[in-house]
């Protein structure tokens, strides 16, 4: 392992930030939609939110809205949430159950099948009628994977695979001990910012600002003593990215506020690694943060130029979860409060950078040099 933090690597440089309507342009924000978020393959969430047949949770992309289900055949698709017959939304909820898998339309009860989207029931429609057929009208799919425990989306028809697109398995070889897919949904929450969706991701891809905004955190893993970066034989890609791995501080046992340990060690997980939370980004959108007892993922949907949704996962020891009194309410309580810090800095930077002294933007500084690359990613995707 390498170790770099509190430094940058030597060819860091100052270099110009995102101009400022690029946080908040409309059209600017409908051409990043296009580019990036519909043929990128996104963290949907996990499949323990939807253990049975028909349980579904939805998600917005902008001006579009998808169902992750459940399906009949025990598997797991995405739809749009749109009717084929006229355009209804077919659900509201966020999340719930189509009773049998079964998704109907509250409008003209049209209804599908969730294994592939397949129109069943046209109510009045006779049907043997010559001039409708109901396989013509299937429900629009979107490209659904599982990883890990993860659900993975991707709305361009034609992109390549999640194993081909992550290097799946060799990228997540660092994080196999962590046994992800077998960890349990011990709490979630879901934040509404008002900034735009890339604020969010440069901030998480810096700790530069840790130390001001982040007393609780900074305290468990000081921001300015060596990180242990990830061995380069790791591959990343185009969107899995290897932030590398945060030490505790001395005389603390776990990343939260107390140092206190309130459960055991994941099993397989190293003494050296027992003191470091690594953390993993997945552009666009999401980061996973791996403490040795615990799991923390946060996603960051785009909704407007200036509001994003982001939902947060905290997974645990399927053990610890069927405790009688589980004790997670540390973890939960270190990044609650963290996110909440990194929300208000965010939303401090969209209205700031609406001004009209920041039309031309910022600079980045060598120490922002991961907010660097994550620019020149979103600039690689725009200008294809």
């Amino acid at each position: 392992m390498k170790v770099l933090e509190g430094g940058w690597p030597k060819e860091a440089q100052f270099e110009p930030t995102f101009r400022g309507r690029e946080y908040y342009d409309p059209d600017h924000f409908e051409k990043e939609l296009e580019k990036i978020w519909f043929k990128t393959w996104l963290c949907a969430g996990r499949e323990e939110e939807i253990p049975n047949k028909g349980d579904f949770f939805t998600i917005k992309i902008g001006g579009e809205n998808l169902i992750c289900i459940r399906a009949i055949d025990g598997s797991v698709s995405t739809f749009y949430n749109v009717c084929r017959h006229r355009g209804s939304v077919l659900c509201e909820e966020e999340k719930g159950n189509f009773k049998n898998g079964f998704m109907t339309c509250f409008y003209h009860s049209w209804t599908y099948s969730s294994n592939n989207g397949d129109l069943l029931g046209t109510p009045n429609i006779p049907n043997k009628d010559p001039n409708f057929r109901k396989c013509d009208h299937p429900l629009h799919t979107v490209k659904t994977e599982t990883w890990d425990g993860y659900i993975w989306i991707n709305m361009d028809p034609d992109a390549p695979s999640l194993k081909e697109s992550f290097k799946l398995p060799d990228s997540w070889a660092l994080y196999q001990n962590y046994q992800m897919s077998e960890l349990k949904l011990g709490a979630e929450k879901t934040y509404h910012v008002k900034a735009n969706w890339k604020l969010l991701m440069e901030n998480a891809s810096e700790c530069y600002h840790c130390g001001n905004i982040h007393p609780g955190l900074g305290n468990a893993t000081p921001p300015n003593q060596p990180r242990a970066l990830i061995d380069p034989s790791i591959p990343g890609t185009k969107v899995i990215k290897h932030v590398g791995g945060m030490t505790l501080r001395d005389g603390f046992d776990r990343v939260n506020l107390d140092g206190k340990a309130y459960r055991p060690n994941f099993e397989g997980i190293s003494e050296e690694d027992q003191r470091k939370i690594y953390y993993l980004h997945i552009y666009p959108h999401s980061y996973i943060c791996m403490a040795s007892d615990y799991v923390f993922i946060t996603t960051m949907f785009p909704i407007k130029p200036d509001e994003t949704l982001v939902k947060a996962y905290w997974l645990f020891d399927p053990m610890v979860l069927e405790s009688e009194n589980p004790s997670i309410q540390d973890a939960i309580d270190v990044w609650d409060i963290t996110s909440t810090e990194d929300w208000r800095a965010a939303e401090l930077a969209q209205i700031g950078n609406q001004s009209r002294v920041y039309k031309e933007g910022g600079v980045y500084t060598p120490i922002d040099w991961r907010v660097a690359n994550f620019k020149r990613y979103v600039y690689s995707e725009l200008e294809k």
